[in-house]
């Protein structure tokens, strides 16, 4: 026998299996066939050929990109409504990979069918080496824990096994909803399950190996209006009313564990899924806050979201959002408003300095006044900038009050030093009382104003909140009042100049950086 008869028999059977091998659909519904896929491109949706009747399934609902000779499909969402893939929603213009025994949604949560090659691709699994199962048995009774000195506290209940698949939801507005039809409720008992489907899409998560986790913000614990205990149970009331293993995550009051912050899915990686990788691709958060507007009227109204918080959150620890109608009801995308400040592109922040020609160096003796809302960083702006120039700052922060601050300029002008007044010095009232010394002395004064959009002051605030404990907390109240009260500066006032100063920020460290490049804020 000739060596090239020898080798197209060897491996004559291997390429035959592949060349005949075939890819299909097999439905998990009794009410739908077996669809025949081809090699190369296929288009499913509502046609006569697959069964599918459905109005929200488009024509071409998905693509499918089949190779036999891999075992591998390519499936990409075309139609407006997500399809599904492992329980998991996909949205339009999404595309993933697809395996042997996948199970697929046409609509999510409708038309179900699992992925089949025959034959199945028995050579290329044992091919690859293949890891022991990590076994994770499941917890025989329920606990409680807390992190952060009592800002989060965690309930586990009996039976929650560590995965790395997280379906994550909000719990007001998202699985429960008030009895009273109140937004907020009347007492602790004033709660019902939102929607009847929830206990059925919960359950089915757990049963395809996804660990069901809530994640809440609860300020009224901190504030006292709800005593935590009586949280604690309720929060075992809705588990066992849902009966399914749950870990529900409690946000107290403020700081780095409330949404959208990321802190309360930083500690279920790290602390509560027993050492198991959670893997982002393949979690999911569900929740109410997701800056829908109001639409509707009358019996039809739907009112506008009060926050962001839910659909950030995700945003900010990289998994897939999806609102309760979405998710639960398998309704349309709805639209949202985006934050007015986006954190994630500050790369595109201008330079430090508007191109006016403003200069400092070989100065005169002068004044300089800053101008801009707390958080605007006037503050840093003075410091990196000013010190060096030998300017004297002068701060009500640090000298504590108005009147100081008056009494250190006529001391720092008289003595031929220039000086620059780090104040908010939002109103011209508050700009005069400066104004008048730099005329007795008959020194020139410039005004400097902070260029920074209202959200950025915001966001500023609340990461200096959060990386630097040293500053005082300002609350809304005090930003809200200095907001109204804030006039722009004009020549007429006394100044010599007036320029614009761009917040650019300098970050002492990389976790400083991304901290930063979070959504802080929930609207």
């Amino acid at each position: 026998m000739s060596m090239a008869k020898y080798l197209n028999r060897s491996v004559g059977k291997a390429d035959l299996n592949k060349a005949s091998r075939t890819c299909s659909l097999r439905p998990t519904e009794s009410e739908h066939q077996t669809i025949r896929l081809s090699a190369g491109e296929n288009f499913v949706g509502r046609s006569r050929e697959t069964g599918i009747r459905d109005s929200r399934c488009s024509k071409r609902q998905i693509l499918l990109d089949v190779d036999t000779s891999k075992c591998l499909v390519n499936m990409k969402v075309l139609g407006l409504n997500p399809s599904g893939v492992n329980g998991l929603m996909v949205m339009q213009h999404t595309e993933c990979k697809l395996e042997h025994g996948d199970l697929v949604e046409i609509i999510y949560g409708r038309h179900g069918f699992q992925v089949a090659f025959d034959p199945p691709p028995m050579e290329a699994k044992e091919e690859l080496p293949v890891s022991p199962p990590i076994s994770i048995a499941a917890s025989t009774s329920e606990r409680w824990d807390s992190a952060g000195n009592g800002k989060l506290v965690i309930f586990s209940s009996a039976g929650v096994v560590a995965s790395e698949k997280i379906a994550g939801y909000d719990m007001d507005g998202t699985i429960i909803k008030t009895k009273s039809g109140n937004v907020f409720p009347k007492n602790i008992d004033d709660w019902q399950i939102i929607f009847p489907e929830v206990p059925v899409k919960l359950k089915s998560l757990h049963k395809d190996g996804f660990k069901i986790c809530f994640f809440t913000n609860q300020g009224g614990i901190a504030r006292g209006k709800i005593k935590l205990d009586d949280f604690k149970g309720k929060i075992k009331q809705i588990v066992a009313k849902l009966d399914v293993p749950i870990q529900v995550f409690i946000a107290i009051g403020d700081g780095y564990y409330r949404k959208p912050r990321p802190g309360m899915w930083e500690h279920l990686k790290n602390e509560m899924n027993d050492g198991v990788k959670v893997q982002e691709d393949r979690s999911f958060f569900v929740g109410d806050a997701a800056g829908r507007p109001e639409t509707g009227k009358g019996a039809t109204k739907q009112r506008k979201d009060h926050s962001l918080a839910d659909r950030l959150f995700a945003a900010n620890v990289g998994i897939s959002f999806y609102t309760p109608e979405v998710h639960f009801l398998g309704r349309r995308v709805e639209e949202w408003n985006k934050p007015e400040f986006d954190p994630t592109s500050i790369h595109d922040l201008l330079t430090l300095f508007d191109p006016d020609n403003i200069t400092f160096d070989g100065h005169p003796n002068e004044m300089v006044i800053m101008v801009g809302l707390p958080g605007s960083g006037k503050s840093h702006f003075c410091e990196s900038f000013f010190q060096s120039r030998g300017y004297k700052i002068v701060s009500a922060d640090t000298l504590g009050g108005t009147q100081a601050c008056v009494n250190a300029c006529e001391r720092f002008l008289d003595a031929g030093n220039s000086c620059v007044v780090d104040n908010t010095n939002v109103d011209s009232a508050s700009r005069k009382k400066f104004l008048v010394i730099a005329a007795k002395f008959n020194i020139p004064c410039r005004c400097l104003i902070m260029n920074v959009p209202i959200a950025q002051a915001k966001h500023n605030i609340a990461f200096r909140e959060l990386s630097d404990s040293v500053h005082s907390k300002i609350n809304d109240m005090v930003f809200n009042m200095l907001k109204k009260k804030y006039q722009e500066p004009a020549l007429d006032e006394g100044f010599s100049t007036i320029h614009k100063v761009n917040f650019k920020p300098v970050f002492a460290n990389e976790s400083d950086e991304k901290l930063y490049k979070m959504y802080l804020m929930e609207k």
